[in-house]
């Protein structure tokens, strides 16, 4: 019995390890398109029960009345691309499996204003991310605020 379980905690090791780099090519490189959903303050990072959105709801009803607005796509050469209403950016991404840490770079075409500065300033200070095929979460330096995204056509 104990060599079974030696066998299982071997084999869930060496799973677990590949995982990480995965999860960076299944979020980030995948090219699909994420959409901007709302934007939230919390004082757990990893708890998805605690957290209350920044935005009004005027606010996430003109970000989500479009899904061709408040975009943004990451390729898996390293670059990234978005749109606003008013503005588009463009720049480059770099991710961390092992510590969840992400860089963004990126440079709008104007200075944004309004729902566009929001969005824009919030990819800017991303320093961390969570999340799978179906969801981003982009998180601050101090983990304690997040821009959320779901894919180009689903409904949350």
């Amino acid at each position: 019995m104990k060599k079974y379980i030696s066998y299982i905690g071997i084999c869930l090791a060496i799973l677990l390890s590949g995982c990480n780099e995965d999860d960076v090519m299944e979020i980030f490189a995948s090219g699909q398109t994420w959409h901007w959903s709302s934007s939230y303050d919390t004082s757990n990072w990893e708890d998805d029960n605690n957290w209350e959105s920044t935005l009004s709801i005027d606010e996430r009803e003109q970000i989500n009345k479009d899904q061709e607005k408040y975009i943004i796509r990451f390729s898996e050469d390293g670059t990234v691309e978005g749109q606003g209403n008013a503005i588009t950016f463009t720049g480059t991404w770099s991710a961390n499996g092992e510590d969840r840490s992400i860089s963004i770079n990126i440079r709008a075409n104007r200075t944004p204003s309004g729902l566009d500065e929001i969005f824009f300033d919030e990819i800017s200070n991303a320093k961390f991310y969570r999340g799978d095929s179906r969801l981003i979460k982009l998180f601050n330096i101090d983990k304690n605020h997040y821009i959320q995204f779901y894919p180009v056509g689903f409904r949350n």
